[in-house]
């Protein structure tokens, strides 16, 4: 007997998916995967919850339940998450960052799939990064999955410029661990030394700015004069669209992309690990992104 249409006794129940993290009022998460799973016709929902480092205790009340699908996580959480999680995987562990929760055969697994997402991204302007020199400013989170997943996937080498502070030594440890467990040698310098900055510029195939200068003020850790034509310049800030180290990078004839298309098909990943489904990519670019 068909019981479709008795509102009482529905055959399926409409999976939750989340995005933790403070402030999320602004992203456009929920439109993308929202838009994704009506497009696939997949019965689920995802919505944004702002939570903070305080108050982290309260994503088990939405993780723990039955109804879960996976969720995102954002800064502040992405490593005091881990500890709400029952396991990670080899990207996350290398980088000490989740921004992706699945449930596993009843366990919560972390996945960070930032540094697969800004691999992908680059496809956009037909770049990859097999056996290439590869300079990253700053050591955040998603530094951290990004320098993880270039190791991974073949990159040749991986500078990350970081300030000489307090976090330091416990970047360089990260750079030992990436570099023991991948084929990747990673290294770093103080981003504050503006001769050894100067040379690694030079000397690197693809630039990647992982810092915020540049987003709300008209400034650039990386002098133009430097720029040439054949390096490929990333920033991973999408808003504004052109940073000034993109727009110098233009004019210099240089390849570059912003972080819009990162934050797409990091999402992309996300959704393939909560459905087992393709993410409609063409669809949502052509509705949210373009």
């Amino acid at each position: 007997m068909v019981i479709e249409n008795n509102p009482r006794k529905p055959i399926f129940n409409k999976k939750k998916a989340y995005l933790f993290g403070s402030p999320v009022a602004h992203s456009i998460s929920p439109k993308m995967h929202n838009l994704s799973f009506d497009e696939i016709k997949f019965n689920a929902t995802y919505k944004a919850i702002d939570i903070d480092k305080i108050h982290i205790d309260a994503v088990d009340e939405y993780i723990r339940r039955e109804d879960f699908l996976g969720a995102n996580i954002t800064m502040p959480l992405k490593t005091d998450i881990i500890s709400h999680i029952d396991r990670l995987d080899i990207s996350s562990e290398l980088s000490g960052s989740v921004n992706t929760i699945v449930p596993e055969n009843g366990s919560l697994v972390g996945y960070t799939t930032d540094g697969a997402g800004f691999i992908d991204s680059l496809g956009e302007i037909d770049e990859n990064i097999t056996d290439k020199k590869i300079l990253i400013l700053g050591a955040g989170g998603a530094a951290k999955s990004i320098i993880v997943s270039l190791a991974l996937e073949g990159a040749h080498r991986i500078t990350i410029a970081k300030r000489h502070n307090k976090t330091i030594d416990s970047v360089i440890e990260f750079s030992k661990k990436v570099s023991e467990k991948t084929p990747c040698d990673v290294n770093v310098i103080d981003i504050g030394d503006s001769t050894i900055l100067r040379e690694a510029v030079t000397e690197n195939d693809i630039l990647i700015n992982a810092t915020p200068v540049g987003m709300t003020e008209d400034s650039t850790l990386i002098d133009k004069s430097l720029l040439r034509p054949g390096l490929t310049v990333c920033d991973l800030i999408y808003e504004p669209a052109m940073t000034k180290l993109l727009l110098d990078a233009k004019e210099c004839g240089c390849k570059y992309i912003n972080g819009k298309y990162m934050l797409l098909y990091q999402g992309a990943r996300s959704f393939k690990l909560w459905t087992g489904q393709n993410m409609p990519v063409s669809k949502v670019k052509n509705t949210i992104f373009s």
